[in-house]
């Protein structure tokens, strides 16, 4: 089967080592099973290749298996396109739709276009198509998310994602998955942001730059009074966010000043933080906590980043677990205290995705359909 495939990849433009490696991913998802029909690997292969090299390869793979009809779409400026059923469940993923719901909803759409518009559809008719058949299927809160998404592509405003968590709760995945969805170019993660800070702050001035953000209370003075270690790692982590927000500030101004959507994450990002901005009236701000609920769970998003990230090993993280729990604590004390979503992530993924989501599309909803309601 993978000398098959291999060729038959190669016709839809891949190299001969990019095929062979799309094909043995196939083969090895398939090898457990004990009969195969021609659907389940076609399946299979357009899955591997939407992940692997994008929906437009997916798309000329199903082409030139003679599925599905292509339909135009054609758009006010002349820069016409074809309907992707890939690209537009990730468009009903954005809203907080399930995948699966998505992927039946994408093929209905389809369905109907080939039905009903074998010549071509106009943008605006094709949203207002899918408005109603998610309103239909999914019910008024999807179908006003994707209202929301359509308004804010035609407007100057600026989204601003902002994602706090303790160490290790999968908060850069988490930013890298929303920026590919909603095609943001801009991500910033405020580990960096400190790093660039400790080159120029010497430890001689600001100590509590130079720990990381569980050990900051290091630093402290320790005749300062404090008699609990949960209250010394709030105030020494408190002291480095201090710090470092100030870099965070200055860079979401740059990105106002520039209407450029941005992402930007990472421990120092209180849930207060949204207290202190001054940004213009048509800045977007969704804030959100990632939180794991068991201790169990969090020790083994660290052992698995010792597989991924090799200089971010795990014993550093364990050896001071008690001090990153406390830290979880504290800051879900604040965003309960501030009204800011806690998102807890299992280790379900594509379940935290969705209400991720959700979470986006609901605020931006929120902000751009105001008028209209």
């Amino acid at each position: 089967m993978r000398g098959i495939l291999t060729r038959s990849l190669q016709k839809v433009g891949l190299t001969f080592s990019e095929a062979y490696g799309a094909a043995s991913i196939v083969r090895n998802q398939l090898a457990s099973k004990e009969t195969i029909i021609t659907a389940q690997i076609r399946e299979e292969v357009s899955q591997v290749l939407a992940a692997q090299f994008g929906p437009a390869t997916e798309e000329q793979y199903r082409l030139s298996r003679g599925q599905p009809i292509w339909i135009r779409v054609y758009r006010k400026d002349g820069d016409d396109v074809w309907f992707s059923r890939t690209i537009f469940r990730y468009r009903l993923e954005i809203c907080g739709i399930s995948h699966s719901t998505a992927e039946e909803l994408a093929h209905s759409v389809h369905e109907r276009l080939v039905s009903e518009y074998p010549g071509g559809i106009d943008r605006e008719d094709l949203h207002r198509l899918a408005c109603q058949m998610v309103l239909a299927q999914t019910g008024d809160y999807f179908a006003r998310n994707l209202e929301a998404w359509h308004k804010l592509a035609q407007s100057d405003r600026t989204l601003v994602i902002l994602i706090g968590g303790a160490p290790g709760v999968g908060k850069s995945a988490m930013a890298a998955h929303i920026a590919t969805r909603l095609n943001i170019t801009r991500t910033q993660s405020t580990d960096m942001l400190r790093e660039v800070l400790r080159t120029l702050r010497p430890p001689e001035l600001v100590p509590e730059l130079h720990f990381s953000s569980f050990e900051a209370w290091r630093a402290l003075d320790p005749d300062a009074g404090k008699d609990t270690t949960a209250a010394r790692v709030e105030e020494g982590y408190n002291r480095q966010a201090n710090e470092v927000e100030l870099a965070v500030r200055a860079l979401l101004e740059r990105s106002q000043q520039e209407q450029l959507s941005i992402i930007i994450e990472g421990v120092h990002i209180r849930p207060s933080i949204v207290e202190r901005l001054s940004l213009d009236s048509d800045v977007i701000v969704v804030p959100l906590l990632l939180a794991v609920n068991r201790k169990k769970t969090l020790k083994s998003f660290f052992k698995g980043r010792s597989l991924t990230a090799r200089r971010r090993g795990r014993k550093h993280y364990l050896d001071n677990f008690d001090a990153i729990w406390q830290l979880q604590e504290t800051l879900t004390h604040q965003a309960e205290h501030s009204g800011i979503p806690i998102v807890i992530n299992d280790e379900e993924e594509t379940s935290t995705s969705v209400r991720v989501f959700s979470l986006i599309a609901s605020a931006v909803a929120d902000c751009v359909l105001t008028d209209q309601d």
